[in-house]
């Protein structure tokens, strides 16, 4: 008798498990992020946004204009900046494609915040794809910079959506700032020979493109 209980009891647990495994699968698919995955060069169409993104550039240092407020100056990386240039459109309304990420077996690294504005009401001196409000009917070309370390950057891919940065609530017990999103995930072709070129040949003074 115990024997049947105990078995009875394993297969209600298994059933559970499978349960909860579906009860993920079907949030994912209801609630988001809704992914594309596309590559370098290649347009990604999502309903909100299209872009296109171009081969990856690196550098070492970035040239920063001066303005009336300060002198011209070179920042340097902590450890390499990554700039990934892309083409963004907006397909209905004006959006922001400002919750950039680029997915490295490190982690997740943000839009570096070492050329100004900070969240606050300041201006960044250079101005990267991240602070741009789009316009339907009007591609903007310009830049997604990050600075991460040189053994991040194997295998990286850059993620990008449609959703602000804030945390949306959900249920009671839950914060998920992808609700709803949609979100395109880019293979820039950093296999470790690209990625080791990258970063023996990243430039000094580069000069981020401005959104055009």
């Amino acid at each position: 008798m115990r024997k049947a209980l105990s078995a009875l009891l394993a297969v209600g647990l298994a059933c559970a498990a499978v349960a909860l495994q579906g009860a993920h699968w079907s949030y994912t698919r209801a609630y988001g992020p809704f992914v594309k995955n596309g590559r370098v060069g290649q347009v990604v169409t999502e309903p909100l946004f299209t872009i296109r993104v171009e081969p990856v550039e690196s550098a070492r240092t970035i040239y920063v204009p001066g303005t009336s407020y300060s002198k011209a100056q070179e920042i340097p990386a902590n450890g390499v900046f990554i700039v990934v240039i892309a083409t963004v459109e907006a397909r209905r309304s004006p959006i922001y494609a400002g919750q950039a990420r680029l997915h490295t077996r490190y982690g997740d690294y943000s839009p570096t915040d070492k050329f100004g504005g900070g969240g606050g009401l300041s201006q960044p001196v250079v101005t990267p794809l991240s602070y741009v409000r789009f316009q339907p009917g009007m591609p903007r070309r310009g830049a997604y910079v990050f600075d991460v370390p040189r053994e991040a950057v194997a295998g990286a891919r850059f993620y990008v959506s449609d959703h602000d940065a804030e945390e949306a609530q959900f249920g009671f017990y839950r914060n998920d700032p992808r609700r709803f999103a949609d979100e395109v995930h880019v293979d820039l072709g950093l296999d470790t020979r690209e990625a080791a070129r990258l970063t023996r040949t990243a430039a000094a003074g580069y000069s981020v493109p401005e959104p055009s």
